[in-house]
């Protein structure tokens, strides 16, 4: 007798979803990405599905959401934490080839979920689902290989100083090796998993000719009740960071530092300055260019540091413009949060651009790196408040009408993928 598919259990389909990174304020979009879909999957609780969603944290800890959806946080083995020669990592993850707490966390899971496909918690999906017989699938949140090849460089410059660090660079070419050897890891994961979820933007073609009929595209969702133009609220904005009423306010959320392109934004900030302009930089997040812009900028930026989502949301829609020059992005959510606010939002094409549906109507999307091609186009939005204001409908149309809910990517984007995963094992166990 064939086996019941998985849908049609009695008991629920039992699912880990692995983040291999830490859960804390300052972590970035991937980890915030699976905290709404927790969250989501808790609103979304039928009984059905039983998560479990593992992320970094020392201590070890737990917490439930709603029945059946719960988070875990379990200390690294070998953490980069330990390694001072990678300077300013953004985020830290577990570089032990094997986890063994985790190993035991996942004992009786019908489906695990990896969101990278490189480092411990990874490594230990891949031994747990070939010896259990579980399901595996993946998710591709962060351009790992890229930004890995920008810290390498900025790593091996500082470990081996001007000479000897321009030739494991540049004439050697080891950043570039290092990229190319992570993305070559990636396609051997994907290639062991029965789904590969990508970015809504991403090639899907280009995808489907590595990982064939195994891609299918994950969404990033929206909260439009928290994110939303009704926030607004400059008064509050200029009383708490003590930003003269006439500024022109510049947002940017994310790591302040070079793999988010941050100095593009702050060195446009100091050609408008010059040129007489009241432009104001603020700019949330935490990163190894905070002191730099500080120095650099004065009085004429504003750095609070890491922000909960609620504080977010209020200066996404009490500032003028957001402004985010990263070059590197999958699926950057701070865009969609910006457009939500109602504010006009700046981007590089690569980066932010995979959420500008129309550029040039839904927000402006800057080819160049040129800090001064920047500052021309920020000049030219803050000389015409109609255009600002026409952009910014625009953008929060667009994501009112266009993108989903997280409990929408929930339910439409990630539940099927775990069902049809979990039937196709059964029906192999079966056959």
């Amino acid at each position: 007798m064939n086996a019941a598919p998985a849908y049609a259990r009695a008991a629920p389909l039992r699912v880990a979803v692995l983040v291999d990174l830490e859960r804390r304020a300052a972590a970035g979009g991937h980890v915030k990405c699976w905290e709404r879909l927790a969250e989501a999957a808790a609103r979304c609780d039928d009984g059905t599905i039983d998560l479990t969603v593992h992320f970094q944290g020392d201590p070890a800890s737990g917490e439930t959401l709603s029945p059946n959806v719960r988070i875990a946080a379990h200390p690294p083995i070998f953490s980069t934490r330990r390694l001072p020669f990678l300077g300013d990592n953004p985020d830290h993850t577990d570089l032990a080839p094997h986890h063994p707490a985790l190993r035991r966390a996942l004992a009786g899971v019908d489906v695990i979920h990896t969101t990278d496909a490189y480092f411990a918690h990874a490594q230990t999906a891949l031994r747990t689902a070939r010896r259990s017989g579980a399901a595996l699938v993946t998710s591709i949140h962060t351009e790992t290989p890229t930004y890995s090849a920008v810290y390498a460089d900025k790593a091996l410059r500082r470990v081996f100083g001007s000479w000897a660090g321009q030739l494991l660079t540049e004439t050697l070419r080891l950043p570039d090796r290092i990229a190319d050897n992570m993305r070559r890891k990636l396609v051997k994961h994907g290639l062991e998993c029965a789904s590969v979820l990508i970015g809504p933007q991403a090639d899907i073609d280009a995808a489907r000719a590595v990982f064939g009929d195994r891609v299918a595209v994950l969404r990033r969702g929206i909260d439009r009740t928290r994110f939303h133009p009704g926030r607004r609220d400059r008064a509050r904005l200029n009383e708490t960071f003590g930003i003269a009423a006439d500024r022109i306010v510049l947002f940017f959320a994310g790591r302040v530092d070079a793999g988010k392109s941050v100095m593009t934004l702050a060195e446009a900030t100091a050609l408008l300055r010059r040129r007489g302009l009241p432009v104001h930089a603020l700019i949330a997040g935490e990163g190894a260019d905070a002191a730099r812009i500080a120095a650099m900028l004065g009085p004429d930026a504003t750095l609070p540091g890491n922000v909960p989502q609620d504080t977010a949301a209020w200066l996404y829609a009490s500032s003028d413009l957001f402004v985010f020059p990263s070059r590197v992005e999958i699926a950057p959510n701070v865009v969609l949060e910006a457009k939500a606010s109602g504010l006009p939002v700046v981007v590089a094409p690569e980066g932010g651009g995979v959420f500008v549906a129309d550029p040039g109507t839904d927000g402006i999307a800057i080819e160049s790196a040129d800090p001064a091609v920047w500052a021309e186009a920020i000049a030219g939005l803050i000389a015409d408040p109609d255009r600002r204001g026409a952009i910014a409908a625009a953008g929060h149309h667009d994501v009112t009408v266009n993108h989903p809910s997280w409990d929408d990517v929930y339910r439409d984007d990630v539940m099927p993928i775990w069902r049809r995963a979990a039937a196709r094992r059964d029906t192999a166990r079966s056959a």
